[in-house]
C-alpha cells in the first residue's frame, strides 16, 4: 500500500510528496521483472517523484523531473506497450506525454547558476579562478568555460581545481550564518548546474567535493555526453544513467556503495564507458551488474571495490564490450565463458579477488580461442589445471598475467609463438614443473616472470638469462638458473664474433654448462671457470668489458687471434689471475692501470699489438716462467731487466750516466794534470830552455796536422770555432747512438732490439740473437786498432800540458786538445751494442769510426777548397829536422850537379874552339891543294867538303845546346836562391815542386 501525503491545494490542484528510493527500487524490479503495468505506474511516480495536475485542464506538470517521465513512458510504452496512468491522485486518466516538455535556457540564468557554483564550492580559495565573478568580463571567458555561439554553457572543465563543499546541482539563498545552501526543491531552488541545458562536457574530477549527488535535476541536461566526477570524496549512489546523450561517466576513486543501472533510463542505450573502480560499492554481481550492464558499452571498469558473488555462467550479449575489468573484489567461483558472451573482449582484468574468496577450477576452454584479447589477467586466484596449448590462439595478447594461482603441469613452448605481441607474461608463484622453454627467450622486449615455482633445478635458457629479446626476466639474478659467469662469456662471444670463430663447440647452447663450452675450464665443483683458452680460434671484434665478471679464472689466453679496441679496464678486477697473454691481436690504446695491480700475476705477454701506453708493472714473479715472464711492445720486457739494470741501479739512463761519466773523467784527468803539474814544481825541474816551437811541433804531431782538432793547439779563432763546431756535430751524433740504446721501450725512437722471440703457439719464449763472444772479440779490436792511436796520444798531450816552462795559456791548449782525442774515444763505450749478430756488430763498428774520423773528412775538405786554409802558424818559421836536412842534401845535390854542368859547358866550349879551328885549317888546306887534288877522283873532293859542312852543323847545335844549359841553369839558380829566401821567411808552399823540378831537370 502507498499512503498518499497532501502537500497543500491551490485553486484545484494536489500536490503530492512521492520521491522514496526504496520503494522506487521495489516497484522498478516489479515492473521489470513481471512486467505487469501497475507496478510500472507506482516505479514511476516513486523514482520520478512528485508532479501536478491540473484539474480543470486535465493536464499534468511534471516539475522537477520531466526527463525521468520522459524515460519511464518511453520504456512502458517500448517494452510493454503500455501507457502510464498516475497512481497517487484519484483521477482516471493516463498521463500526457511528458517528452513534449520543452527546455528553454536564458543567459543571465547560466550566469547567475555559474556564479552560484562559484560560491557553493568555494571559488575564492580555487587554484585558478581567473575571471570568474567578474562583471565586466564574459561569462564564457571564465576559466574552464566554453560556450557555443548563442553564449550558452556547452564545457564545464573544472578539474584539479580544488572545487570544495556539496555537489552544485542547485543553490539558492543564504542560512542564518550567510553560508550557501543546497536544495532541490523547485519552489526554492533556482540556480545551479540543473539550469544549464546546453551542456555536453562536465569535469570535476580531482577535486574536494563532498556529500550526495542528487541527480534528480541533472536528468534535465538532455544534452550532456561526458561526466566525470572522478577522484573526490562523494558518497552515495553511483549512478551514471543521468542523461540520455550520455557517453562517458566516471565515478571512480569516491566513497560511492552502489551502482543503479536501471533500463528505463534513455542513456541505458547511449552509456559507452562507465569507470566506478576504487570506490566503496558492495553490491551482489549478478543481480546489480551483470544482468543490467548497458548493452552499448565498449568499457566497464569496477575493480578495487566490494562486489561479491559469482559471475553468472551465462551473461547477457555485449557485442561491443572491450573492456571488463573488476579486479580486486569479493567474486569467486567459477569463471564464465566470457568469450561467447563478450565476442570483441580485448581486455579482460579479475585478479586480486579477496583471499578468502577468489575464482576457482581452470580457465574456460574458450578463452584460449578468442582472437581480440590484449591483457589477460587472472592473477591471485585459485585456479588450477594447466596452461592450454592453445594460448598460441591469443595472436595479439600483449598481457598474460596467472600468477598467484594453483597451475600445474608444464610451461607450453606455444607461449613463444606469441613473439612480437606479448610484453609482459607473468606465470610466477604457481605449481608449474619441468624446464623453462627456450622459446621464451624469443618473446622480445617482454618480461618474463616464474619465480616460485617447481620447476626444475636447471640453467634457464641463455636467451632468457641474456635479455637479449626480452625486457626482463625475474630470475635473471638467481645463479641456480642463470649463472653470472655463463652470462658474461655469452656476452664475450658476441663481442668477438663468435658465429665466425674456428671452434665454438657448445658456445650459446640456450641450456648447456659453460664448463661444456670449448676453451673453458672450471674447478672441480663445475660452479666457477678458472681457465679460458681460445687461441688461434678466428676470434675478432672486440674484448668485452664482462670479462670481469670471471673473478675466479686463473688463466686466460687468448692469443693469435684478430681482436680489436683497446683491453676494457675490467680486467683488472681478475684478482686471481697468473696466466695472461694476449698477444698476437690488434688491441690498440693504453692498457688499464688495473694490470699494475695485479699481485699475484706469474706471466704477461702482450706482444705484437698496438698497444701505446703500459702501466707501471710491479716486478713479477719469474721463477716458473723465466724470461717468457713479462713480453710486450710497450714498456719493460722481462728480457731487459738484467741489462737494464747496469745503469738504472743508480737512477741514471744511458744519456744522464754517459754525461755523467765524460764529465767525472774531465774532471779525472784535471785533476791528474793539476797534480803532476805541482809535483814537477815542487821537484823544481823548470827547464832551463823556453821552445815555443818545438812544442808546438809536438803538439801538432801528436794530435794530427790532418784533423781540424790541431786548432786546439794553435791561436787561430777561425780554427777554433770550426774544431769545437766538429766537436759539438760529433758529440750530438755519438749521444743519438747512445739515446738509440736505451732500453726505454716505451719511446719509438729507439734501436733496441727485442732478440727474444715469442712464437705464436707457444708462452716459451727464446733468445734469436747469435751475437757472441767472437762478435764482441771483433768488435774490441777495431775499436783499439783504430782508436788507441788517438788515446795514447791525447794522454801524451795531456801530459804535455804539464810542462812548467809552458805559458798558461799554452798549457790550456795542449790539455783541451788532448782532451778531445780521449773524450771521443772514450764515447764509443755508451754506443750500447744493438746487433743481434756478428755481422751487425761489425757494422756498427764501422759506424762508430768513420764517426770519429769526422775531424779528419773535414780537415780535407777545407784542404780541396783551399790549401791555404789549412796552413798552420807554427809550420811558419818551422821545418822540421828531416825536412830540412832532406832539403840541404837536395840543394847541395842541385850545387854539385850545377858545377859538374859548368865543368861540361866549359870543356865543351874547349872542344868547340878546337873543332872550329882545326876546320878553318881544312878549309885553307883545301883551297891550297885543290890544285893537287884535281887531278883526283872528283868524288873525293866532294866528300870532303861535305863533311866539314857536317860537322859545321854539329858543332852550331852543340853551341846552341850550350847555350839553353846556361840558361836552364841561371833558371835553376834563381829557383834555388828564391827558395832560400821563402825558406828563410817560412814559406815551404813552393818546396815540394822546386824538387820535383831539380829531379827531374837531373
Amino acid at each position: 500500500p502507498v499512503k498518499l501525503v497532501t502537500n497543500h491545494k491551490r485553486n484545484s490542484t494536489e500536490t503530492v510528496g512521492l520521491h522514496n528510493e526504496c520503494k522506487c527500487d521495489f516497484w522498478y524490479r516489479l515492473c521489470e521483472d513481471v512486467r505487469y503495468g501497475e507496478a510500472c505506474d507506482y516505479a514511476a511516480e516513486y523514482c520520478c517523484g512528485d508532479y501536478m495536475y491540473y484539474e480543470a485542464s486535465r493536464t499534468f506538470n511534471y516539475l522537477n523531473s520531466p526527463s525521468c517521465y520522459c524515460d519511464f513512458y518511453n520504456y512502458a510504452l517500448r517494452d510493454f506497450d503500455y501507457k502510464l496512468k498516475p497512481k497517487a491522485i484519484d483521477v482516471n486518466q493516463e498521463f500526457s506525454n511528458p517528452c513534449e516538455y520543452k527546455w528553454y535556457s536564458i543567459v543571465d540564468y547560466e550566469k547567475e547558476s555559474l556564479r552560484a557554483i562559484y560560491d557553493a564550492t568555494n571559488g575564492q580559495h580555487w587554484i585558478n579562478n581567473d575571471g570568474w565573478m567578474s562583471n565586466e568580463t564574459d561569462h564564457c571567458d571564465w576559466h574552464g568555460i566554453t560556450c557555443n555561439s548563442e553564449n550558452f554553457v556547452t564545457r564545464i572543465e573544472l578539474n584539479d581545481n580544488n572545487l570544495a563543499g556539496q555537489f552544485p546541482v542547485y543553490t539558492h539563498g543564504e542560512d542564518l550564518n550567510g553560508n550557501p545552501w543546497l536544495s532541490s526543491n523547485w519552489e526554492e531552488a533556482k540556480y545551479g548546474l540543473a539550469n544549464l541545458y546546453k551542456l555536453k562536457i562536465l569535469d570535476l574530477a580531482g577535486n574536494k567535493l563532498t556529500g550526495t549527488i542528487d541527480y534528480s535535476p541533472l536528468y534535465n541536461l538532455r544534452e550532456l555526453e561526458r561526466f566525470d566526477v572522478s577522484r573526490n570524496q562523494l558518497i552515495g549512489e553511483c549512478e551514471a544513467l543521468i542523461a540520455p546523450p550520455i557517453k562517458y561517466a566516471d565515478l571512480s576513486n569516491n566513497l560511492f556503495t552502489s551502482i543503479p543501472f536501471k533500463k528505463y533510463k534513455g542513456s541505458f542505450q547511449t552509456l559507452q564507458y562507465f569507470y566506478a573502480s576504487n570506490n566503496a560499492i558492495q553490491q551482489d554481481s549478478t543481480d546489480l551488474l551483470l544482468e543490467s550492464i548497458p548493452p552499448n558499452i565498449e568499457q566497464f571498469c569496477a575493480s578495487n571495490n566490494s562486489i561479491y558473488g559469482n559471475l553468472p555462467q551465462t551473461l547477457n550479449s555485449l557485442s561491443k564490450l572491450r573492456t571488463f575489468m573488476m579486479s580486486s573484489n569479493t567474486l569467486y567461483g567459477d569463471l564464465p565463458g566470457f568469450t561467447e558472451s563478450f565476442t570483441t573482449l580485448q581486455e579482460l582484468d579479475l585478479s586480486n579477488q579477496n583471499k578468502a574468496h577468489g575464482f576457482t577450477g581452470s580457465i574456460p576452454e574458450n578463452i584460449w580461442r578468442s582472437r581480440s584479447l590484449n591483457v589477460l589477467n587472472l592473477a591471485g586466484n585459485k585456479l588450477d589445471g594447466t596452461i592450454s596449448s592453445l594460448v598460441s590462439n591469443l595472436a595479439v595478447l600483449e598481457v598474460f598475467d596467472v600468477s598467484n594461482n594453483r597451475l600445474q603441469s608444464s610451461i607450453p613452448t606455444e607461449l613463444g609463438m606469441l613473439d612480437g605481441s606479448l610484453k609482459q607474461l607473468d606465470l610466477s608463484h604457481n605449481l608449474l614443473t619441468g624446464i623453462i622453454p627456450s622459446q621464451l627467450g624469443h618473446l622480445e622486449g617482454a618480461s618474463v616472470l616464474l619465480k616460485s615455482n617447481d620447476l626444475t633445478n636447471i640453467t634457464a635458457p641463455l636467451s632468457l638469462c641474456l635479455q637479449f629479446t626480452v625486457q626482463g626476466f625475474d630470475l635473471v639474478n638467481e645463479t641456480a638458473f642463470c649463472p653470472l659467469e655463463r652470462n658474461a662469456l655469452s656476452d664475450f662471444y658476441d663481442l668477438a664474433k663468435g658465429a665466425e670463430w674456428t671452434d665454438g663447440t657448445n658456445w650459446k647452447d640456450e641450456y648447456a654448462s659453460s664448463c661444456d663450452w670449448k676453451g673453458v675450464t672450471c674447478d672441480d665443483g663445475k660452479n666457477h671457470v678458472t681457465k679460458l683458452n681460445l687461441t688461434n680460434n678466428g676470434l675478432s671484434g672486440r674484448m668485452s668489458e664482462s670479462i670481469g665478471y670471471l673473478t675466479f679464472i686463473n688463466e686466460l689466453d687468448l692469443s693469435d687471434n684478430d681482436i680489436k679496441g683497446s683491453i676494457p679496464t675490467e680486467i683488472g678486477l681478475l684478482s686471481n689471475l697468473t696466466y695472461l697473454r694476449l698477444s698476437y691481436n690488434a688491441f690498440t690504446g693504453a692498457a688499464p692501470e688495473g694490470l699494475g695491480m695485479m699481485g699475484g700475476l706469474q706471466l704477461l705477454q702482450l706482444q705484437s699489438n698496438r698497444i701505446t701506453d703500459m702501466p707501471n708493472i710491479p716486478i713479477l714473479n719469474s721463477s716458473i716462467h723465466g724470461k717468457s715472464t713479462f713480453v710486450t711492445d710497450c714498456g719493460v720486457p722481462s728480457a731487459f731487466d738484467e741489462y737494464v739494470t747496469l745503469v738504472t741501479k743508480w737512477g741514471m739512463n744511458y744519456g744522464t750516466f754517459a754525461a755523467a761519466f765524460l764529465t767525472c773523467f774531465v774532471v779525472l784527468c784535471a785533476v791528474m794534470a793539476r797534480f803532476v803539474y805541482s809535483h814537477h814544481k815542487r821537484s823544481n825541474c823548470r827547464e832551463t830552455e823556453v821552445m815555443p816551437m818545438e812544442d808546438d811541433i809536438y803538439a801538432l804531431g801528436n794530435i794530427g796536422k790532418d784533423s781540424v782538432y790541431s786548432y786546439f793547439v794553435t791561436d787561430n779563432r777561425c780554427g777554433w770555432v770550426l774544431a769545437l763546431a766538429t766537436l759539438g756535430v760529433q758529440f750530438i751524433i755519438l749521444f743519438v747512438f747512445v739515446g738509440a740504446s736505451e732500453a726505454n721501450l716505451q719511446k719509438d725512437t729507439i734501436d733496441v732490439q727485442f732478440t727474444w722471440k715469442c712464437p705464436r703457439d707457444t708462452d716459451v719464449c727464446a733468445n734469436k740473437a747469435d751475437l757472441n763472444e767472437y762478435g764482441w772479440l771483433i768488435f774490441s779490436m777495431l775499436m783499439a786498432a783504430s782508436l788507441s792511436k788517438d788515446l795514447i796520444n791525447g794522454f801524451k798531450l795531456i801530459h804535455h800540458s804539464t810542462k812548467l816552462r809552458h805559458p798558461r795559456k799554452s798549457r790550456i791548449r795542449y790539455f783541451f786538445g788532448g782532451m778531445c782525442l780521449c773524450l771521443l774515444t772514450v764515447s764509443i763505450i755508451y754506443n750500447k751494442a744493438i746487433a743481434t749478430s756478428n755481422s751487425e756488430i761489425i757494422v756498427n763498428s764501422v759506424i762508430v769510426l768513420f764517426i770519429t774520423e769526422l775531424d779528419e773528412w773535414i780537415f780535407k775538405a777545407l784542404e780541396a777548397c783551399n790549401v791555404n786554409w789549412t796552413v798552420h802558424t807554427e809550420d811558419i818559421g818551422v821545418i822540421s829536422s828531416d825536412e830540412e836536412a832532406r832539403m840541404g842534401n837536395a840543394i847541395e845535390e842541385m850545387e854539385e850537379k850545377i858545377l859538374f854542368l859548368n865543368e861540361e859547358i866549359i870543356e865543351m866550349k874547349k872542344r868547340t874552339e878546337k873543332e872550329a879551328c882545326n876546320v878553318s885549317v881544312r878549309t885553307v888546306g883545301t883551297g891550297n891543294s885543290r890544285s893537287v887534288v884535281e887531278g883526283r877522283s872528283g868524288s873525293t873532293l866532294e866528300e870532303m867538303e861535305e863533311e866539314i859542312v857536317r860537322q859545321k852543323k854539329q858543332l852550331n847545335s852543340e853551341m846552341v845546346k850550350s847555350q839553353e844549359m846556361e840558361n836552364q841553369i841561371a833558371r835553376l839558380s834563381n829557383e834555388v836562391a828564391v827558395l832560400m829566401q821563402k825558406i828563410e821567411k817560412g814559406d815551404r808552399t813552393q818546396h815540394d815542386s822546386v824538387i820535383r823540378r831539380l829531379n827531374t831537370f837531373t
